[in-house]
């Protein structure tokens, strides 16, 4: 292995901001059937926030901004993994990974960190805090180039589990999201002896993106009945973006490299879809600046293609849990019992937890009317205090 570390600060060049605000003003607009969402990003509201994009939108005061965060560049047997390593005061830390999904980023989880780190200063009182390891998935952020000709969630849980080593952190905990939640649960499988606790968090639209919904409805009731019909007309409109990501990767790529303005409206629609229903725009939910942030990495770094990809490895890969421990014969194997809590957002979480229930009941189950899918930003201190509340209850501090 040749896994070293070294400092990273972000510096985009000026040229590079330049070229997106030119290419931000030659943007070419289709005409717009309807300011309606459900035929995707309204012309109307995209032209706008372009335009803010461009003209009071500053980069470079969100560079800074990150920039005061611990940031460091692994490599990690030949692959590049950015991250940000903010320590607690508390040398009894637990050291936490946080692990973001797609279409995001490590700037996701960026308003926790005071949270997690300084619960005190934050007003909070809990008997434990938290080292922060945030990591870019490969392809992602900037953990680029993404190097191997395949990227999905178990090789990614197996570098992260490197990462940790080259930290020097023998024990840890994780918490995932969307795509992130998924290689939470492979370190589960792959590193289940070092781990800690794990915690996700989860809502409906992540469960119709996961194809849960059941086809025999016989032990529900009619009122749950009801909300699976509405959750199987979601997935019937909402979920055509993953069925282009796991097929056609490279199409998508052009103009999600080529153009701001599809870039924008490709994220800014999926921030839309996957806020809190009662907000009717993105903005209303998660701070435009910080989303804006998130997107403009995307620009600057052309991830519309390396993320795409890794996506499509994540929705094409095949896990056998009787051959992860080596053994060839047929006899079953399991990772060892590792303390495990979910969170849904959102609201039905009792219907969600029926739905996810082939997969496993987990050690804690909360569930909050608040937030959707991007809990760390919509709610950030909801989230932190079921974070809180479950490694109090479950988890071990000394490691």
């Amino acid at each position: 292995m040749n896994n070293t570390i070294r400092p990273f600060t972000i510096n985009i060049p000026q040229e590079e901001i330049d070229d997106l605000n030119q290419r931000l003003t030659l943007s070419r607009f289709p005409a717009g059937k309807a300011d309606d969402w459900k035929y995707g990003a309204p012309v109307s509201y995209l032209q706008k926030i372009a335009h803010y994009w461009q003209t009071t939108f500053n980069w470079k005061k969100q560079e800074a901004w990150l920039n005061q965060y611990p940031q460091y560049i692994a490599n990690i047997n030949g692959q590049p993994i950015h991250f940000l390593h903010i320590k607690s005061a508390d040398p009894n830390a637990i050291p936490l990974m946080l692990i973001h999904g797609y279409p995001s980023s490590f700037v996701e989880f960026i308003k926790i960190a005071g949270l997690l780190t300084n619960p005190s200063q934050q007003g909070m009182e809990p008997t434990v805090s938290f080292h922060l390891i945030i990591p870019s998935i490969p392809g992602f952020g900037f953990s680029i180039p993404a190097n191997n000709e395949s990227w999905d969630l178990i090789k990614i849980a197996a570098v992260f589990a490197e990462l940790m080593t080259a930290l020097g952190y023998e024990k840890f905990a994780a918490h995932g999201t969307d795509m992130g939640a998924g290689i939470t649960s492979m370190l589960s499988a792959i590193a289940g002896h070092r781990l800690l606790g794990t915690h996700i968090n989860t809502d409906y639209t992540a469960v119709t993106g996961m194809g849960m919904l059941p086809q025999d409805l016989s032990s529900f009731s009619d009122d749950e009945k009801k909300q699976i019909a509405a959750f199987r007309d979601y997935e019937k409109k909402e979920t055509a973006y993953l069925k282009i990501l796991s097929t056609k990767p490279q199409t998508l790529a052009y103009p999600l490299t080529d153009s701001p303005v599809g870039l924008l409206g490709w994220i800014m629609e999926k921030y839309q879809a996957w806020t809190n229903p009662a907000k009717h725009l993105p903005e209303d939910a998660i701070d435009l600046d910080l989303m804006l942030t998130s997107i403009s990495i995307y620009w600057f770094n052309k991830l519309g293609e390396s993320a795409a990809y890794t996506l499509y490895d994540g929705m094409n890969m095949s896990f056998d849990w009787n051959t992860q421990s080596g053994d060839t014969n047929e006899q079953s194997w399991a990772p060892p019992k590792v303390p495990s809590a979910m969170a849904a957002f959102g609201g039905d979480g009792a219907l969600l937890k029926k739905l996810l229930g082939p997969l496993g009941n987990p050690d804690r189950w909360s569930s909050y009317d608040e937030g959707l899918h991007f809990p760390a930003m919509e709610c950030p201190e909801l989230l932190a205090k079921d974070i809180y509340s479950f490694f109090q209850a479950y988890c071990v501090p000394t490691v």
